[in-house]
């Protein structure tokens, strides 16, 4: 289920319109998220939101995804909203 979608099913005829491309251009930026995220999280360690062995945890898996990337194993699940919430999705799995 997407973020955004709440009780009423989505028409797939209303998400071809409002996305688009979207999907495309999440590929694109898709190694920009993963980058974001890992200074994300080393903000957060530096702050003391997170522990060292949490920061490293997810700086490793985050640096997979963006190996997946670079390789173009990398997609998105249709049930993803967008790229950052499948990079959420990956980790929450790990």
């Amino acid at each position: 289920m997407k973020l955004w979608q709440k009780d009423k099913t989505s028409l797939a005829e209303v998400e071809r319109f409002t996305v688009g491309n979207d999907r495309e251009f999440d590929l694109m930026l898709a190694p920009f998220d993963v980058l974001g995220s890992i200074a994300h999280v080393i903000m957060l360690e530096t702050v003391g939101l997170l522990t060292t062995t949490e920061k490293d945890d997810l700086v490793r898996e985050l640096r997979s995804i963006y190996s997946s990337i670079q390789s173009s194993s990398f997609s998105i699940n249709p049930e993803a909203e967008d790229v950052h919430s499948q990079v959420e999705y990956l980790l929450t799995q790990k």
